[in-house]
């Protein structure tokens, strides 16, 4: 295995912990043996983490290297199909659509996985579906959804920094967790709860504003476009998105099985930023 003193040795830092999806997906689009796939954790402790990991060489020997992480609720995503280069000096890309999640929501990729399964012993789901069935689950699972996105786009538009503390995007534990309600009026109550909690002292963080945010982006996740053009795969958050998928596809669909082997899986012809991305980290010969 090649030091990472290797000039040949690019580095790349990503979300996570090691085996996590970003770990995975990174590690299947790299060339083997020539690019190292750094977990370090929390995407806000990123920047400091690689100026701590850089501190350990010297001037004249730094590593090449690059970091790669969600998008999330940060910045709203380019017409453009490309990695969003974060602002500041370090070469740290998001991904162009929401989360690594967002790339594993795809029907070519669920049907393969269930047909490989089906006929084995332990598998309880049934034979598989047809992409089409699963491209419709996709879709109207992404209906589902809509106002509960809209809602926490809103949260998200209240941020008045990158340095701001920032109200959270969700009311729940976190991405990948399903409110209890889906329904908008129950999304915006619970967002509008949270705002309040961080009303103090904040002129513009107040619900009357948090409401004209989500009204706005419920009118773009209305749109009938916006779905025949498939943006929901990526605006929508897909810890959400693939979490209410599964739960259509079968009620027990192994769901983080799934993803751990679509992480490996995944087919970059169908998205040039991650196309980009293999660019960026393939080490110079």
């Amino acid at each position: 295995m090649a030091h990472v003193t290797d000039p040949a040795l690019h580095i790349v830092f990503c979300e996570g912990r090691p085996g996590s999806l970003d770990d995975l997906l990174l590690a299947h689009i790299s060339p083997v043996g020539r690019v190292l796939v750094k977990p370090l954790g929390g995407k806000h402790g990123m920047r400091a983490y690689i100026e701590g990991y850089l501190d350990t060489y010297s001037a004249d020997a730094q590593p090449s290297y690059l970091g790669f992480r969600d998008r999330d609720f940060d910045i709203e995503p380019p017409d453009q199909h490309q990695l969003i280069r974060l602002h500041g000096g370090k070469p740290i890309w998001l991904s162009h659509r929401a989360a690594v999640e967002n790339y594993l929501i795809d029907a070519d990729l669920i049907n393969q996985y269930w047909v490989e399964r089906e006929n084995t012993p332990r598998w309880a789901h049934g034979p598989a579906l047809s992409t089409d069935e699963i491209e419709n689950h996709i879709t109207e699972s992404a209906h589902e959804l809509a106002d509960c996105q809209a809602v926490r786009w809103a949260l998200a538009k209240l941020k008045p920094g990158d340095r701001w503390p920032g109200v959270s995007t969700t009311w729940t534990t976190g991405s990948g967790t399903i409110p209890p309600s889906l329904e908008y009026d129950h999304c915006l109550a619970q967002a509008s709860e949270l705002v309040l909690s961080f009303q103090q002292g904040i002129q513009d963080i107040h619900p009357d504003h948090l409401q004209a945010c989500a009204e706005a982006y419920r009118e773009r996740f209305t749109d009938h476009h916006f779905f025949e053009s498939a943006q929901h795969l990526i605006w929508f958050h897909g810890k959400d998105h693939l979490a209410l998928l599964g739960r259509r596809l079968s009620p027990s669909f192994p769901r983080r099985h799934y993803a751990n082997w679509a992480a490996e899986h995944v087919d970059i012809q169908k998205h040039p930023d991650l196309q980009q991305l293999v660019t960026l980290i393939k080490p110079t010969p």
